[in-house]
């Protein structure tokens, strides 16, 4: 059978157009995937650059902090450099930023303002709102929600001699800083006469839009209870932050029987006490146990509601009303944070089985009053377990009492700087209790059987009193009252402050 002409050639033709078509709609998909890919990963690029651009602008900040710090340190001798800050480069403050350093003796009667001033700013503000600041010696970085140091200032703490050194930098003018090279140029320094402030406190306030970058510093560098007012939801004004350094050495607490600020904070009226250190203000433990509570609470301590024996570990309760505890110490040490009170009218809170020498401790971190009528307070380690086992600490505000005919064995720390004489303080009172002078912090009433030693702010004793023993920790007992991850501020004896003016021009 023949074929005609022509019919093979155009079967031939309608698939070779199925199969060029196929093609060019494969070629299409390809082209439409790629084309996917490549707004993706121009998106992916764009962003890379974005953030590199940040890190840059970071970088040069740091670098400028670094100049203006040598700059100061060089004295009128000018420092050269590039600084990167983007098309729109940065804004220059003189004034934006203030601060203020006083010194207070510990009983508030004596206040002296040493200086008080302006800090200076240049400010990188990004398209998306993040700044890049360099403030005071210190760079931030804020992104509406967070506020992050990536330069801490130049404050500087030398522990051999106590001496605290504080730089503050100010500008000569508000300006514009473009990208390029700049040059910097201290054109005055004003240096304060070097304070001698031992047993003083110094304070320290700066209002700043930088304000918690600020207060993430002071409390990493000095610890959670230099705290006095924090930048927001405090008594100072919004974007204030207040905090308070110089007191004496916590680790040497308990080198004394009985420890207060002044001897006029004792009323003892059977001279019970034979080992009592005045002069010192210890640091209160305030910002410590308020974070402390709250870390437990919401963390991994065991909830525990007053009774049964546990062992070393960490453990909370909302409070203790008349407790019966037993904590054994065979393993290690037990923490326990209290949110409230620990009053004990019976019962008690013991400790057995101390470590192989003894020198396993219970240590109770207390928000609310501390009061004890009858029941124990004590060690059961035989020969083993020493004053120093069971560690009860306080509240700048926590109450103390014993009355009655109750039994405490070990150590009690509640520093405090409150008066009762300010205004907006009306002194200890523990609910409860009868015949307590609420002027004094710790109240001793009847027939105690007390043996340690204590920190707090004062003490009153009943003219019935008996059976208050003074006494110390063994010369090798360690006390450790802070612990790991919440440091205490240092002990200052110096402060020097200078102030210095500072020219940064475009070349």
């Amino acid at each position: 059978m023949s074929v005609p002409r022509g019919a093979g050639t155009g079967i031939l033709s309608e698939r070779g157009q199925s199969t060029l078509m196929g093609m060019v709609l494969l070629i299409g998909m390809v082209a439409a995937g790629s084309l996917g890919l490549f707004l993706i990963a121009g998106d992916a690029i764009t962003g890379a650059e974005h953030q590199s651009e940040q890190e840059r602008i970071e970088q040069a900040f740091i670098e400028l902090s670094n100049s203006i710090s040598s700059s100061a340190a060089s004295g009128d001798v000018s420092q050269s450099m590039e600084l990167h800050a983007g098309k729109q480069g940065a804004i220059a403050h003189h004034d934006s930023a203030t601060y203020k350093v006083w010194t207070q003796n510990y009983n508030k009667t004596n206040s002296t303002m040493v200086a008080n001033g302006s800090i200076g700013t240049i400010e990188y503000e990004d398209d998306d709102g993040t700044k890049i600041a360099y403030e005071g010696g210190a760079v931030f970085r804020e992104t509406g929600r967070q506020t992050r140091v990536l330069s801490s200032p130049p404050l500087d703490y030398n522990h051999e001699t106590s001496t605290l050194s504080f730089p503050v930098f100010g500008l000569t003018e508000d300006k514009t800083i473009n990208s390029g090279d700049i040059t910097i140029k201290q054109t005055n320094v004003d240096r304060e006469p070097t304070n001698y402030i031992q047993n003083d406190h110094v304070f320290v306030e700066i209002h700043s839009e930088y304000c918690r970058g600020w207060q993430q510093y002071f409390v990493e560098q000095a610890g959670d209870t230099t705290l006095q007012e924090p930048c927001y939801g405090g008594e100072n004004e919004e974007g204030t932050v207040k905090v308070r350094l110089g007191y004496d050495d916590i680790s040497n607490a308990f080198t004394s029987g009985v420890a207060v600020p002044s001897e006029d904070n004792i009323n003892d009226k059977k001279n019970t006490f034979d080992d009592i250190s005045t002069g010192k203000q210890y640091q209160p433990m305030d910002g410590t146990i308020l974070q402390l509570t709250d870390d437990f609470e919401n963390g991994s301590a065991e909830q525990i509601d007053g009774t049964g024996t546990y062992t070393a570990g960490e453990y909370y309760a909302d409070e203790l009303i008349d407790p019966n505890l037993n904590f054994d110490l065979s393993d290690g040490d037990a923490v326990l944070a209290v949110d409230g009170d620990v009053r004990i009218d019976s019962g008690g809170i013991s400790v057995s089985n101390c470590g192989p020498s003894g020198e396993n401790q219970l240590k109770i971190y207390v928000e609310g009053d501390f009061t004890m009528s009858k029941g124990e307070v004590q060690p059961n380690c035989g020969g083993d377990g020493g004053v120093e086992t069971i560690q009860v600490y306080g509240m700048s505000t926590t109450g103390i009492d014993f009355h009655s005919n109750p039994t405490f064995n070990g150590l009690i720390y509640a520093a405090s700087d409150k008066d009762p004489a300010d205004d907006d303080f009306s002194g200890w009172p523990v609910e409860g209790t009868k015949n307590r002078d609420d002027n004094y912090q710790l109240n001793f009433q009847g027939a105690n059987e007390f043996k340690g030693s204590v920190v707090v702010h004062s003490i009153n004793t009943d003219s019935n009193l008996k059976g208050v023993d003074d006494v110390t920790p063994e010369d090798d007992a360690v006390i450790e009252p802070i612990p790991d991850g919440y440091a205490p501020a240092p002990q200052l004896t110096y402060l020097n402050l200078a102030e210095y003016e500072i020219e940064i021009k475009n070349d």
